[in-house]
């Protein structure tokens, strides 16, 4: 199981840690996996793995007790992934797969907590030889927002591996007073579940700069309504208020339009930008926006 774990932390996702064992039973030896607090493992989210002893007449039985010591936490840096006051209502194992069945607090968990409490669970019960997959359920409910409903420690590292290869190295062009031009900042990006390169881009231009001395050059409240590619040629609609406060001269008009192209078209796949706004507007000020632009 230590593998395990020390592949997803090549993930860079989790850190594997030593945590110490608590007191030992007579039994079998096991690593329980826990959550590790931020300050304990270099400012990332981890888990760490204490070894115990646990015994039972079946594998329900072993793996609930696992499941219980794992809500107890531990006095050696690791902290229960579970909210206070779960309790293990019942767990199942029938044709490789456990079942754990929680109880409501369980449902308080989201985004990164419930993935790190899925892990720990998983990772937890992946040693016993009759399990294969785990599926976790909160008063006998799947969670419904949960991406899978049964998972397998390999699951697990492969999900990690898409998070982290989700990331996009993106040059974001905005308004530069030093110079009067348009400067790129460099920056990763994280694509959200869903999000394409070209909306993670145009999301982080109506962000704004991080850098101090540049300035954002879409006006603010605009939204971005659709955006789609063909043939090169990336489709994007603004909302009506990309027509708010449109600066007065050419040059300063297609400073905000070519913010948007040039940082699109460093995406490689787009060749140019078709900038449109709902309602059909033609014009961007004094520029006509009908035609594609070309970065």
């Amino acid at each position: 199981m230590k593998q395990h774990v020390l592949a997803l932390a090549l993930a860079g996702m989790l850190t594997l840690c030593a945590c110490g064992a608590p007191s030992v039973q007579d039994g079998a030896l096991y690593s329980v996996y826990y959550r590790t607090e931020l300050a304990q493992s270099g400012g990332a989210d981890a888990v760490c793995a204490v070894e115990t002893r646990a015994e039972g007449e079946s594998a329900e039985r072993i793996a609930s007790a696992l499941l219980r010591r794992m809500l107890e936490g531990t006095q050696e840096g690791g902290v229960s992934p579970l909210p206070e006051g779960t309790q293990v209502l019942d767990v199942t194992i029938d044709g490789g797969v456990a079942v754990v069945n929680l109880s409501a607090e369980y449902t308080r968990l989201s985004g990164m907590d419930l993935t790190l409490a899925d892990a720990c669970i998983a990772l937890t019960l992946s040693q016993l030889p009759e399990v294969e997959r785990v599926s976790v359920l909160a008063q006998g409910q799947a969670l419904p927002y949960r991406e899978r409903q049964s998972m397998t420690a390999e699951d697990l590292l492969l999900s990690w591996m898409d998070n982290e290869a989700r990331t996009l190295r993106a040059r974001l062009y905005f308004y530069s007073a030093a110079t009067g031009e348009l400067a790129a900042e460099t920056r990763t990006l994280q694509l959200a579940e869903g999000q394409t390169r070209a909306e993670a881009v145009l999301s982080a231009l109506l962000s704004g700069p991080e850098t101090e001395a540049l300035l954002p050059l879409l006006p603010e409240g605009v939204q971005v309504r659709s955006v789609r590619m063909d043939e090169g040629i990336c489709y994007v609609t603004f909302s009506e208020d990309f027509l708010k406060n449109v600066p007065q001269t050419i040059q300063e008009q297609e400073d905000v339009l070519y913010s948007v192209v040039k940082s699109l078209c460093g995406l490689g796949d787009v060749q140019a930008v078709q900038i449109s706004v709902e309602g059909g507007e033609s014009y961007y000020g004094r520029v006509e926006i009908n035609a594609p632009l070309h970065g």
